[in-house]
């Protein structure tokens, strides 16, 4: 018996062995800013490092259990929220101690939350599928989780996931965990509409199914999601291939209920049509207000108004008139030219909200356009001007000819594959498919190589590269000027010198800049006008404000906060309350949504994104105080 035992163990270490070995991925790993040595990646995964911060977080026995109980939720096998509920039970140990500790135990949460969970490869395939981990679906328990979800190997399948629960591949879309904060998917009835291609795209990346027909909602992204009213600001920025002919649509007039409608306690529905929804290339169609109606995007406008429409009966506890002025929405959306922002116009101004998303260029999921929209209206106001990265396959303009790839371009911002920490990235990852690094000096040396090595570039091109290279390592190391550097060089002009640089705990390294024009290249969109908000000085002008906090992504600032006698504090457009922090933290949360919305109606582009606004918040309650 002992013989067997053995010879069975040794059996099974050969086997574990020779799969490591088979299945091994490698990719670069960067320390201090440099690029070190490869390291192998297995679906056995080694423990991450965060396990470390977690054991050292706190004093005695506490964060010893922690981090030994923090391996298994990792594993392949386990549920998908059992990462989430164990970093909150970090954070929910964390109250016991001091400040400071508490402050270690919710940094090593946070990054705990955020790292790679264990998935097998599908060896039912030949080659095997590297596959992701499904997303929970409920949000956490504690706000500063809100948002954060487990990072995946890029090496990965991007439409095929391990769910767990089923031991087996699911495909992307086909349930809602398949995709973060979706909520629970539902079997459509006959007449649900079901999203289909278009006819001129030969190949989607993804199809849609009657799965977008999502039957719940879970998370948002600020801590105190109650507070969003229909006068928040709703600001929609226009992504696409073609900037020329997609001009920016009018910032939508806030709506009041329309005489007899009661929407409860969602806020009045509203839809917007833009490309870059859900990193879409294709232009799609979402609910404006993602707290009341929790739905990501779709090119079928008819999800969305079914959705919007179900949710009044479901959640929002609307009364009959509202229901009934949905139900006229959703037919005057389906009478307008199909998969055009005509069909938002007509949804919204059901509502009596005026919007003016027929100016829209269409474009499908190949970054092409299919139709220009209607003659543009006026430019209007925005929050950020995006244009997308210079995509012409080669320019003869005295820098070269790229080949099959387009104009180099570097962006720099914090929350690129989830770092808390400012970073750089090439702009088009269909053509320099690299990752984020601290280091330029990594991004430009894989740029100029992919030039020799896949884009099939000519002499002057690779010349002008390596021209651009030096410019990057002349400029402040660590900055944003280092990308603006290396991007003028291509003809193209960014200002990433504007975006703050921050640490990898989220912190603010040196003083906080104050906001200039947002990043755009010389193919600039439409001109705007100011945008409607108030600068960060304006704010701080305001007599008696309370909020310091002086931090304002896309030009969306924290709003004012004063005294308002009788020992309450006012927050302006919201609550009051008894206690200054608890007003003070308020103007953050409500700065952190409207900084999100904005986000992602601009595409989450040129480092104007979700994770950079929530490092903004965490910043910002950080200057409340205690």
């Amino acid at each position: 018996m002992l013989l067997t035992s053995k010879f069975a163990l040794l059996a099974c270490s050969v086997l574990a062995a020779s799969v490591d070995q088979a299945f091994a991925r490698e990719r670069w790993l960067e320390r201090d800013g440099r690029a070190v040595y490869l390291y192998p990646r297995r679906f056995g995964q080694e423990q991450p490092a965060v396990l470390e911060k977690i054991r050292t977080a706190c004093p005695g026995e506490v964060c010893g259990v922690l981090a030994g109980q923090a391996v298994t939720p990792l594993l392949a096998a386990q549920p998908e929220c059992s990462q989430q509920d164990h970093a909150d039970a970090i954070i929910d140990a964390s109250k016991q101690f001091d400040a400071a500790t508490q402050e270690l135990m919710i940094a090593a949460a946070v990054e705990y939350r955020q790292v790679e969970k264990n998935t097998p490869p599908d060896f039912t395939t030949n080659p095997p599928t590297n596959r992701n981990s499904v997303f929970c679906q409920k949000a956490p328990k504690n706000p500063q989780l809100n948002g954060l979800v487990q990072a995946q190997d890029p090496a990965n399948d991007p439409n095929i996931f391990f769910d767990p629960a089923k031991k087996a591949s699911v495909r992307k879309g086909t349930q809602a965990n398949t995709s973060p904060f979706n909520g629970a998917v539902a079997q459509p009835s006959p007449e649900t509409p079901v999203e289909t291609p278009q006819e001129t795209e030969p190949i989607l990346i993804e199809t849609p199914s009657a799965t977008d027909c999502a039957a719940s909602t879970v998370t948002v992204t600020v801590t105190a999601a109650a507070t969003a009213t229909a006068s928040d600001p709703a600001v929609t920025v226009i992504v696409g291939d073609d900037a020329a002919t997609a001009a920016p649509p009018a910032a939508t007039t806030p709506a009041t209920a329309p005489a007899g409608a009661d929407f409860g306690s969602c806020t009045v529905p509203e839809i917007e049509f833009a490309a870059g929804f859900d990193n879409r290339k294709e232009t799609s169609f979402q609910p404006t207000d993602k707290q009341s109606f929790n739905h990501g995007s779709a090119q079928n406008i008819a999800i969305i108004t079914r959705f919007i429409c179900d949710t009044l009966t479901n959640s929002c506890k609307a009364n009959q008139a509202a229901k009934d002025l949905c139900a006229q929405a959703q037919t005057a959306a389906l009478a307008a030219a199909s998969q055009t922002g005509a069909q938002a116009d007509a949804f919204n101004a059901a509502f009596g909200i005026t919007t003016t998303f027929s100016t829209v260029a269409v474009i499908d999921n190949q970054g092409r356009v299919v139709s220009a929209g209607a003659a543009p209206v006026a430019p209007v106001a925005s929050v950020v001007s995006q244009t997308p990265p210079a995509s012409t396959p080669a320019v003869s303009s005295g820098i070269g000819s790229f080949g099959k790839c387009s104009v180099p371009e570097i962006e720099f911002a914090a929350g690129f594959d989830n770092r808390k920490e400012t970073s750089f990235q090439p702009v088009d990852k269909a053509s320099f498919n690299h990752g984020s690094a601290q280091n330029i000096d990594i991004i430009t040396q894989f740029i100029c190589d992919t030039l020799t090595n896949s884009c099939a570039a000519d002499a002057t091109a690779k010349a002008t590269c390596k021209t651009a290279q030096s410019a990057a390592s002349a400029a402040t190391k660590g900055s944003g000027a280092q990308a603006d550097a290396f991007n003028q060089v291509f003809g193209i002009t960014t200002n990433f010198a504007s975006v703050q640089q921050i640490d990898n705990q989220g912190r603010v390294v040196g003083a906080v800049q104050a906001p200039a024009a947002p990043a755009t290249t010389t193919a600039a969109a439409p001109t705007t006008a100011a945008a409607p908000v108030a600068t960060a000085t304006q704010a701080s002008n305001v007599s008696g404000n309370l909020q310091t906090f002086q931090g304002a992504l896309g030009n969306v600032v924290a709003p004012v906060v004063t005294a308002a006698g009788n020992g309450q504090f006012q927050v302006a457009g919201n609550a009051s309350f008894n206690n200054v922090r608890n007003a003070v933290v308020r103007s953050c949360d409500v700065q952190n949504n409207q900084c999100a919305n904005a986000a992602n109606a601009s595409g989450n582009k040129n480092g104007f994104t979700v994770s950079a606004c929530n490092a903004q918040q965490a910043q910002c309650i950080a200057a409340a105080g205690n």
